[in-house]
C-alpha cells in the first residue's frame, strides 16, 4: 500500500539527469585540493556520487520492471535532490 504518490521521470529526464551527474562526478577528479578536504566538501562529494548510484538504479529497475524499486529508489533520488539543494 502506497501512503502517498511518487512521481517517476520519464526516460527522456532520467537519461537528462544520468548526463548531468555523470557530468559532475567527472568534475569532481578535475576540482583536486592539495590536503584532506573540509567536511562540507565530502558530504558534498558523497551527495554526487549517490545521485549517480540512486540514477542507475532506477534505470536497472525500469529495465527490470520493478516499479516497486523505481519508485523506491526515485524517492531516495527525490531525498537527496532536497538534500543538496538546502546547502
Amino acid at each position: 500500500m502506497l501512503l502517498w504518490k511518487v512521481r517517476l521521470m520519464t526516460n527522456k529526464e532520467l537519461q537528462k539527469a544520468i548526463k548531468d551527474a555523470t557530468d559532475d562526478v567527472k568534475s569532481l577528479s578535475s576540482s583536486l585540493l592539495s590536503g584532506p578536504f573540509p567536511q562540507q566538501e565530502v558530504r558534498c562529494r558523497e551527495m554526487i556520487l549517490l545521485r549517480q548510484l540512486t540514477l542507475y538504479k532506477i534505470e536497472d529497475a525500469r529495465k527490470c520492471k520493478r516499479k516497486d524499486l523505481e519508485r523506491f529508489n526515485s524517492e531516495i533520488y527525490n531525498l537527496i535532490t532536497a538534500f543538496v539543494k538546502s546547502q
